[in-house]
This record gives structure tokens, sequence and C-alpha cells, in this order.
């Protein structure tokens, strides 16, 4: 009998209306200022880097005008040296300052070539100190050579050492010059940057302040909402509870039925099994004794060959009754017990259908409960009968094994395989029922049944099924059956 559906929980249709509405309207409004708030912050990050650059700009000026200063008034000094005493290791300094000043050069024109259109004077500055450096190293030379030269005059010296002191202090006035702009213009730059800093700070904490705000709105009316439903899905939870519980115990029931059902069948099987076996075998072979012995008497008659025929039917008669009672329940399960009953099961299907089989078995059958052991059998039974009806193999192995409480069961064949999915969907459709009538004895007995295979790759099978903890309902059904 089908379970009433839940009821729907009691809620105004305004609410149902209003309340969606409400919160998409407070999360546009989020990504809407996180969108305006993105874009500010974007903007004051890229004028950031921009001033940022600029201060790393006069910072690089300001490093490499020291840096040529440095080294004219290192040539200065070597040149000096030489020219006073006329040693020569006062050139190394001399010649080591003219390398240094040549790099600077090129990287402080480098830098300026960088410099604003603005700030053009600052240019036309550092075009001057250019001319009157390369004054100062025409005048370096020639005070060399001068030196150098036979006789020394010193006259003539003395004239170009004063004229390059010249030289070199207006070089000093207009580095200086330079150096004072750029640090104005630094510190220009970096209070902007600070500015720049600050605003990005602020848009951020607007920003943030406006979100708290929407997400609280948000967020009050999350819990009205709540706050109205709770007492119609508390109610809706404890429905849920009293029928699941009902379910839980018609699954219970109907398992049991099953159980029972399946219990009933194997009784059936085991009676019909015997008379099959005992009266009506029997009474065959009395029949078949009586027409063998009319046969022995009638050898001259017309009735013999008539007799012969019958003898033979007779006997295809008996084996076909004593192959469906072995079918049915073999006696090998009752009298010796699973282990046997599964060897001789094996055997018997490997010499029917050619195939080649391996059986292994570890298993103290005293552990068995009620109903494992026909389940372990009847499962055997219908995936060996399916391995010869579909699968075409030449390899069929077998295993049986106690792991711990479980009784473990494994079929393995080289045969074509198929998609397991497929065929349980056929089954459930009622096509074919033997996979889903596996995994029904399996579950029925507290176990599991896998079956792993696919086209051209063989199949496996595999069944673990417990030794303790099944249902005592169950296991006492089986046993007053049994």
């Amino acid at each position: 009998m089908p379970l009433p559906a839940p009821e729907p929980q009691p809620q105004t249709a305004k609410s149902q209306r209003t309340f969606p509405r409400k919160i998409k309207a407070g999360f546009w409004l989020v990504g809407i200022v996180l969108l305006l708030l993105g874009f500010a912050s974007y903007q004051s990050l890229r004028e950031f880097e921009k001033i940022v650059t600029w201060v790393t700009h006069s910072q690089d000026i300001l490093e490499h005008l020291q840096l040529v200063l440095s080294d004219v008034q290192d040539i200065e000094i070597g040149l000096r040296g030489y020219v006073i005493t006329g040693k020569e290791h006062f050139l190394g300094p001399y010649k080591n300052g003219l390398d240094g000043l040549n790099r600077d050069r090129d990287a402080l024109a480098a830098i300026m070539q960088k410099t604003p259109q603005d700030l053009a004077e600052h240019v036309r500055r550092h075009e001057a100190l250019n001319i009157l450096i390369d004054r100062k190293l025409f005048l370096l030379k020639a005070m060399l050579a001068l030196r150098q030269g036979i006789p020394y005059q010193s006259a003539h010296m003395e004239v170009q050492m004063t004229e390059s002191k010249e030289i070199l202090d207006r070089i000093r006035l207009i580095v200086g010059d330079m150096q004072q702009r750029e640090k104005t213009y630094l510190m220009a730059r970096e209070r902007q940057a600070g500015e720049k800093s600050q605003s990005t700070v602020r848009y951020f904490i607007t920003g943030l302040i406006m979100e708290l705000m929407i997400l609280l709105w948000i967020v009050r009316q999350i819990r009205q909402e709540i706050k109205q439903r709770k007492q119609a899905h508390d109610e809706l939870e404890l429905r849920i509870q009293e029928r699941t519980a009902a379910l839980i115990d018609s699954n219970e029931r109907l398992r049991e039925l099953s159980h029972r059902l399946m219990n009933v069948q194997e009784t059936e099987r085991r009676q019909i099994a015997h008379d099959l076996h005992d009266e009506i075998g029997q009474s065959l072979t009395a029949i078949k004794l009586g027409v063998r012995e009319a046969h022995n008497m009638l050898k001259s008659s017309p009735l013999s060959t008539l007799l012969v025929d019958s003898l033979t039917i007779l006997d295809q008669v008996i084996e076909q009754v004593r192959n469906l009672a072995l079918d049915l329940r073999p006696s090998l399960l009752d009298e010796l017990g699973l282990v046997p009953a599964l060897k001789w099961y094996m055997k018997r299907q490997g010499e029917r259908a050619g195939w080649e089989t391996k059986y292994a078995a570890h298993l103290r059958e005293s552990h068995l409960p009620p109903g494992v052991g026909i389940a372990c059998f009847r499962i055997v039974q219908e995936a060996l009968t399916n391995i010869m009806r579909h699968a075409e193999a030449t390899h069929v192995q077998m295993s049986v094994t106690q792991q711990e409480d479980y009784l473990l069961l494994v079929i393995e064949d080289n045969g074509q395989g198929f998609n397991v999915e497929q065929a349980k969907t056929h089954a459930r459709r009622g096509i074919s029922i033997g996979l889903l009538g596996m995994e029904e004895r399996a579950k029925l007995v507290g176990g599991e049944l896998t079956i792993t295979s696919s086209p051209k790759t063989g199949t496996r099978l595999t069944a673990s099924l417990p030794l303790v903890g099944l249902n005592p309902h169950l296991t006492t059904s089986e046993a007053r059956l049994a």
C-alpha cells in the first residue's frame, strides 16, 4: 500500500513570492558594489603604479648623477697624481674612471630619455652636463699628452689645470642643481603615491561597509524566512521519520517473506527430488527390469526389437529423472555438505560443457548458518548455467574460502563476457532474471554479490556471505523449515 505524500508546509503566497525577489535584489546590490569597488580600485592601482614608476625613475637619475660626478672626480684625481709625480700607477684610476664614466653616462642617457616632456628644462641641463663632461675629457687628454711630452712644459700645464678645475666646478653645480630638482620631483611623487594609497584604502573600506550592510540585510531576511518555516519543517521532518520507519518495517517484512518463500521452495525441491529419485526412479527401474526380462524371454519374437527400443527409452528417461532430481536438490548437499556438493557440481558441469575446471575450497562447514550453504549453492548453480549457455568459455575456476566472519565465493571464466549494466536492465524488464536472482539470494542472507565483466574479457563473480549477524527472524524460520 503506497504511503501518502507529505503535506506541503504552510506558508503564505506573499512570502513565497517576495522572499526570492528580496534575496535576488540584495545579491544584485552586492554585485554592483563589488563591480564599482573593483573598477575604482583598478583605476587607483594603475595611477599608483604609474607614480611608483616615476619615483623609481627619479631615484635612478639621482643615483646615476652621483655616479657620473664620482667618475669625473676619480679621473681628475688620477690624472693630477700622474701630472704631479709622473708615476705610471696613477694612470690606473684615470683609466678605470674613464671606463666607468662611459658606462654611467650611457645609463643616465637611457634614463633621461624617459623623462616627461613637461620637464624639458631638466633635459637641457643634462645636455649641458654632457657638453661640459666632453670638454673636461678633452682637457684631461691634452694634459696627459702634455705631461708625457719631452720636454715637460709646466707653464702650459698650469693653465689647463686651472681651466679643468673651473669645468669640474661647473659640473658639480649642474649635477647639484639636477639632484635638487629630482629630489623635489621625488618628494612630490611620493606624496602623490601616499594620497593614492589612502584613496584606495578609503574606496575599499567604503565598499566593505556597504557590502556588510547589504549582507546583514540579507541575513535578516533569511533568518525571518527560516523562522517562518521552522515549525512546518519540524512537522515535515517528523512525518518523514514516521514514514521512513514504516517503510523500513515494510521492507523487513518483505525480506522475511521472500526468505520464507525461498525456504519453502527449497523444501519443495527437496521433497520433489526425493520423490523423483526414490519413488519414480525406483518405479522406472522396476519397469526396466520387467521389460528386460520380457526381452530375454522373447528374443526370437518379432517384439524383441520393440522391447530393445523400449529399454533404450527407459534408460534415457531414468537418466533424465536422475538429472532432474540432482538439479532440484543434490543429495550430496544434504548428506556431505556444501564443499563436496560444489566440487561434484563443478565437475559435472565441466564434463557437460567441455571446460577445463579448477576448484579450491577452504571452509569449515560447521560454522555455516542455516541458509548460507543453500544460497551459495544456488548462486553457483545459476552462475555455471549462465556460463554454459552464454559465455563460450573453455576454462572456469571457482574458490570458496572463509575470511573472518564471511564466506567468499569467486567464480571466473575466460568467456566472451558481457555488459553488466545492460544485462541488469534486461533483468529488470523481465527478459532475463538470473542476475537479479543471484543478487537477491545474496541479499536475503545479508551478503553482497558483484559481477565484473565486459565484452571479450571474461567474467568474475564475487559473493560475500556473512557467517554471523543474520536477522534472527530469518534464521529462525530457516531452522524450522530445515
